[in-house]
């Protein structure tokens, strides 16, 4: 059991300075500090305005940030298959 505590903490480093993981997170920072995207990000959970969501997604930064999460998505993906496959082979 220690054995596979410690290959995940390996895993846990290389995916820590994974260029796509390292990518979303300075982009989500960005996001997070400025206000003007913040605040319409706010208004939009609350009211659910289609033009507001146009205006947010029409912002570099924001769209960015959306695909980096995309990518770190396809990421989860790849990874829940390779370990599919780990579990199938014990």
């Amino acid at each position: 059991m220690e054995e596979l505590i410690d290959k995940l903490e390996e895993l846990k480093d290389v995916l820590d300075k994974e260029e796509v993981i390292v990518k979303y997170l300075e982009e989500k920072e960005k996001i997070l500090k400025d206000s003007n995207i913040s605040s319409k990000v706010l208004k939009y959970q609350e009211t659910k305005n289609e033009k507001l969501k146009e205006e947010i997604y029409n912002i570099p930064s924001f769209l960015e940030y959306k695909k980096m999460e995309n990518e770190i998505l396809l990421l989860i993906m790849e990874l829940n298959s390779k370990f599919k496959d780990i579990k199938k082979g014990i």
